[in-house]
């Protein structure tokens, strides 16, 4: 079987679906009888940059004049599904948004992964789910948040499968973590923060959840004075009573990230909307074991988790997160060694042959 994936964003880029759909393509070249190629966004993105994978960073930008080069990737590749990920970062215009209809006037049937909640224009949404031949989705509540007319429209195999993080955990030595803790701060604990910095992340509640006097917060994440929201979070790093204790790495490759989640006390998630299994940041801190204090929706939830151990705080709940990190900071588990990726490549190609008429 041969598996195009269609996506706006690959590494290099800074994506969090770029990074899922560099794992998922690598994880699904690992199957039997599986071929996979990526048409992607141009970018110095390396063709061979995956054994078993065939990268074709064709696309300069995803309008309507580039509908040819869809049509050329796909004879090139020859696949028997083509699987389309929304949204990502990458795509800026028209073409992405018809991209399923016309996959399926080439021919190829089209399996799409939702990473967001259904949301957009009718006539567009409309191509999606009527070229839609099976679907992915991450989020375990996105069925009772679609449209009534998307649910009923909306035919197609459907399973959902978890995400999981592109940050597998290391284990440093006692000199190692010594010496990346001393990079940091000698003597205070270390809260993080990993991910992409926008204001419903709540990144600026930080500075109130966490004490000065007692941590050290280490912001895993690329942070612009031209960016108003980012700007903000770098004032308040310089404010009297943070000035000094407060590192901004910007952007790092995994295994920095792996090696800071590995010493950290508390990585804390104060999303203003809640936080849910489909968060790749909050799955990495999970596998490294590390405490983790985030934010839920849902009030049921609300309390400590000691499976993966998590405090999830109400969302508008900051005293509570300030207690949650006092009691449970430093407590750490085992780090989760195993391949999660293989699980989800399993799963998609059960979908892949279910779509093509195999099962």
């Amino acid at each position: 079987m041969r598996v195009l994936i269609v996506t706006g964003s690959y590494p290099p880029d800074k994506c969090g679906v770029g990074d899922y759909t560099f794992q998922l393509a690598s994880a699904l070249a690992n199957l039997p009888g599986v071929e996979v190629g990526v048409l992607t966004t141009r970018n110095s993105v390396e063709p061979n940059q995956l054994s078993g994978v065939q990268v074709y960073p064709w696309i300069p930008r995803w309008t309507l004049r580039n509908a040819g080069l869809v049509r050329r990737a796909i004879s090139a590749f020859r696949p028997d599904v083509a699987h389309i990920q929304y949204p990502t970062q990458g795509y800026d215009g028209l073409l992405a948004r018809v991209l399923p209809g016309l996959v399926r006037l080439c021919g190829v049937r089209v399996v799409q992964t939702w990473h967001e909640y259904f949301a957009g224009n009718f006539l567009f949404g409309l191509v999606r789910v009527l070229a839609c031949n099976g679907l992915v989705y991450v989020r375990p509540d996105l069925h009772e948040r679609l449209p009534a007319w998307v649910r009923a429209m909306l035919l197609s195999p459907q399973v959902f499968v978890p995400n999981a993080s592109s940050i597998r955990p290391v284990e440093l030595t006692a000199e190692e973590a010594k010496r990346v803790r001393r990079r940091l701060s000698a003597d205070r604990a270390l809260v993080c923060y990993f991910g992409f910095v926008y204001a419903h992340k709540g990144v600026d509640r930080l500075f109130e959840i966490a004490d000065p006097e007692r941590h050290h917060l280490v912001l895993i994440c690329d942070l612009s004075d031209a960016e108003e929201y980012q700007a903000r979070i770098l004032r308040l790093a310089k404010e009297p009573r943070w000035a000094g204790r407060v590192t901004v790495t910007g952007f790092l490759p995994p295994r920095r990230v792996a090696e800071l989640l590995a010493v950290a006390d508390a990585a804390v998630f104060p999303y203003t909307e809640g936080t849910g299994v489909w968060n790749s940041s909050i799955k990495a801190a999970e596998d490294a074991g590390v405490f983790i204090l985030a934010t839920t929706r849902d009030r049921e939830l609300v309390g400590f988790h000691e499976d993966t151990n998590t405090f999830l705080a109400a969302c508008e709940d900051q005293s509570g997160m300030r207690d949650a990190l006092k009691t449970h900071i430093g407590r750490r588990v085992k780090a989760r060694t195993a391949d999660p990726w293989k699980e989800i490549a399993r799963a998609h190609g059960e979908l892949y042959r279910r779509v093509c008429g195999e099962n």
